[in-house]
């Protein structure tokens, strides 16, 4: 019975696993439809094509960063559930809450790059970002749910916090709020757009320097491409000096 419950408690939680990995697939899948040519274009003129092509050019950018944001936040979601030996309800709301923001993102997607002068065009912008905001923040609500639970709900637990980088991510329940207040002011006070990609840039470098201080050896966390790039760096050899023997 033992060994029942245990395969069919494995068996529940791939199911989870499974679905969330089917959410980000359909996610990339619907932004990447967006992206079409008009069918008007069947007999249309070169001048016409290379317009065509012109005005497709914020949704491609818009995509590339939209697919490299949510690669991000999948890896970080494959992370988290490599510690997972059980589930409760209050995870598959976190979890489902999560997935929620994230399908967010063509939306998000589209608005944005309906005007692609970010300066100008505010709320395409800060819908943009205030979705990004929405899913690192419900991801680490997620990541403090399973630390305070991890007794219950986790295996190889004693390196959790290191692994997840939880001294650098847990800030984010202080900046994200300041980044909402920070959008509300502007809009509100109908401040300039750049002042927030400038709150934006900040919350970048305070997160790169923190990680670099708090986990400055801690490559097995980045994926596999970073990891081999940084192996190929370091063996690299120096140019050896004239008149000097390398042994």
């Amino acid at each position: 019975m033992v060994n029942e419950d245990e395969i069919k408690k494995e068996f529940q939680l791939e199911r989870v696993i499974l679905f969330s990995d089917a959410v980000f697939a359909i996610i990339i899948t619907i932004m990447v439809l967006e992206i079409k040519l008009p069918e008007t274009l069947h007999h249309a003129s070169a001048q016409q094509i290379n317009q065509a092509f012109t005005e497709l050019v914020p949704k491609f950018i818009g995509y590339a960063l939209s697919f490299t944001l949510i690669g991000n936040f999948w890896y970080r979601h494959l992370q988290i559930f490599s510690f997972l030996k059980d589930y409760n309800v209050n995870l598959i709301v976190m979890n489902l809450i999560f997935l929620f923001f994230v399908s967010m993102f063509p939306f998000a997607v589209t608005f944005m790059t309906a005007g692609f002068d970010l300066i100008k065009y505010s709320w395409g912008l800060f819908s943009y970002i205030g979705i990004i905001f929405l899913v690192t923040l419900s991801q680490t609500v997620l990541v403090y749910y399973l630390l305070k639970n991890k007794r219950q709900l986790c295996v190889n637990a004693v390196n959790m916090e290191t692994l997840l980088k939880w001294k650098v991510q847990r800030i984010n329940f202080i900046t994200i709020p300041l980044g909402f207040v920070c959008m509300v002011l502007i809009i509100w006070l109908k401040l300039d757009t750049k002042l927030f990609l400038y709150f934006v840039g900040l919350y970048g470098i305070v997160i790169a320097t923190l990680n670099r201080k708090y986990y400055p050896d801690q490559n097995n966390s980045a994926p596999m491409l970073f990891r081999h790039l940084r192996s190929r760096r370091k063996t690299v050899t120096k140019p050896v000096k004239k008149g000097r023997i390398q042994k």
